[in-house]
């Protein structure tokens, strides 16, 4: 008899104190959001602990799915444990009986909880998450303990009798139990577990609604107009599969390290000022919003994006320039060198004084006419010019001018320090496959505040180009359409995409990956005709 028949019942008991222990966590945590679901909270540490150039390959191929995926992760490891636990208590023989055995079987994960316990404001201490949650693995724990006698005291299957033969027959000993009946409980504690993660991750799910309420802002708002259209803008409409130059919130791209958003009430938030300040302020909620305001049209990139990616959007943003906060505080800027942005839940990121001290920088309250959405940095968060979105904080607590170079929360795990955006462009359609007749051929260009100046088509791979037609942008901080109009001939061909900023330079066709310093490189499209 292999070794593993005879453990099948502490098998399967192991897992069913995991799955009955998620269950219970993610019960208490949808009544009591402030105790923490271990599988969020321990993957949340798990993430930021991630080397740099891993969270760029699965943001890159997953999206915000990554995050989702390691909680998911972490709920299967829970489960081994569980496992492992069962296994090891087969063997105290007739002590893996009693309750009180069973019952300790699910400490060690809830220590890893309590150890990989995540600072998020919204949570409770760590001392009230380990007396509140003990008795829940506790009692997860000794919810094996019948399961594991039920299986072990079942009577095994009838066997059928075999006339006695001249030959001898080597038989195994009889496993413990009935194996059908630990196959029946093993499914059940895959839906018992399946139900807690489930029902954890849902109430993750309603903190992520970016929610309908508008934004009322008392103090003054520097409307942002829409642009005169070009005579030929209407080319571009009823392109199929062309992406809408404004990005409604739902769609607008979201990718943070955070896989609990902060909850954060307007009542108690202040954003705090200081360092090298001669005032330190505490800004409320009410006072930024009563004060002079800015909109615009923006896109913002993540440094994650691949070639061709859409970890990219353009929204209608409202902000306090900086500089206001700033000269409020009397920032000294004579020692000034940076300027580190902290949010909730611990990430920071910095910029030069002279970039933060720039009208063009805004402490941001609102998007698409609405109240800043929670998963976009609710109630502040940092948005300048030039850069990819890490160096834009959400979820902004403080700010603190200091008189060195300061390396944020991606520079430590080994991107770089800047995070300039680099000129890219992107084909929208056609995607591949065959094509006929009068083909149109269109895309997005972006190349920050330096603004796009023509974008040039090659359908040969790049052996010869076509300048392509240009949508009039919705400001000099946003995107840029582009439309060719091609006569499709016959054969394959390789599309190619490359853009000119504002100051005539060229994208750069050199090949780059996302990490550390964003991806470079032509968009191409195989097609044929």
């Amino acid at each position: 008899m292999s070794s593993n028949r005879w453990r099948t019942p502490g098998v399967v008991a192991g897992l069913w104190a995991s799955a009955i222990t998620t269950l219970v966590a993610a019960g208490v945590h949808v009544l009591l959001p402030a105790l923490a679901f271990p599988p969020l909270s321990i993957a949340q540490i798990l993430v930021r602990a991630t080397p740099g150039q891993v969270n760029s390959f699965f943001i890159g191929y997953l999206g915000h799915w990554a995050l989702r995926l390691a909680v998911l992760g972490v709920a299967i490891a829970f489960a081994g444990c569980g496992i492992l636990s069962g296994v090891f208590i087969e063997r105290f023989g007739r002590w893996g009986r009693s309750r009180l055995v069973w019952s300790l079987s699910m400490l060690p994960v809830w220590l890893v909880g309590v150890i990989l316990y995540p600072e998020v404001p919204q949570y409770l201490p760590r001392v009230h998450f380990t007396i509140a949650t003990l008795p829940l693995f506790l009692m997860g724990g000794a919810s094996a303990a019948p399961l594991y006698r039920r299986m072990r005291d079942a009577k095994p299957p009838p066997v059928l009798e075999i006339e006695p033969s001249s030959s001898p027959i080597t038989t195994e000993p009889r496993m413990p139990g009935n194996p059908a009946l630990s196959r029946r409980y093993f499914i059940v504690s895959l839906g018992v577990g399946g139900a807690g993660v489930a029902l954890g991750l849902a109430n993750l799910r309603s903190f992520l609604d970016p929610g309908t309420e508008l934004l009322r802002s008392s103090g003054g708002v520097e409307r942002a107009t829409r642009p005169t259209p070009s005579p030929g803008d209407e080319a571009f409409d009823g392109i199929e599969g062309l992406t809408p130059e404004f990005t409604s919130i739902k769609d607008h791209y979201v990718v943070d390290e955070e896989i609990i958003d902060p909850i954060i009430s307007p009542d108690s938030w202040a954003l705090s000022v200081g360092g090298l300040v001669g005032t330190q302020l505490a800004v409320t909620y009410a006072e930024l919003k009563r004060m002079p305001a800015i909109e615009r049209y923006q896109t913002l990139e993540c440094i994650s994006n691949d070639v061709g990616g859409d970890l990219i959007s353009t929204a209608k943003w409202v902000g306090v320039p900086l500089k206001t906060i700033l000269e409020q505080a009397k920032i000294d800027t004579t020692d000034a060198v940076e300027v580190i942005f902290s949010a909730s839940g611990g990430y920071s990121d910095s910029l030069p004084v002279e970039h933060a001290m720039d009208e063009s920088t805004i402490v941001a309250f609102g998007m698409n006419d609405h109240v800043l959405p929670r998963a976009h940095g609710y109630p502040a968060r940092l948005l300048s010019l030039g850069t990819y979105g890490y160096k834009n904080p959400k979820w902004l607590t403080g700010i603190e001018v200091v008189d060195r170079p300061y390396r944020g929360f991606w520079q430590q795990r080994g991107w770089n320090k800047e995070g300039l955006l680099k000129t890219m462009s992107r084909i929208d359609v056609p995607r591949g496959g065959g094509v006929r007749g009068k083909v149109a051929i269109a895309g997005v260009a972006f190349a920050a505040d330096r603004g796009i100046a023509k974008v040039e088509v090659s359908t040969d791979g790049g052996s010869s180009w076509t300048e392509a037609r240009l949508k009039t942008p919705l400001s000099p901080y946003s995107w840029r359409l582009w439309l060719y109009e091609w006569d499709a001939q016959r054969g394959d061909h390789e599309v190619v995409v490359r853009a000119y900023d504002g100051t005539g330079e060229i994208q750069t066709s050199k090949k780059a990956s996302p990490f550390p310093s964003g991806s470079s490189g032509y968009d191409t499209v195989d097609i044929s005709a």
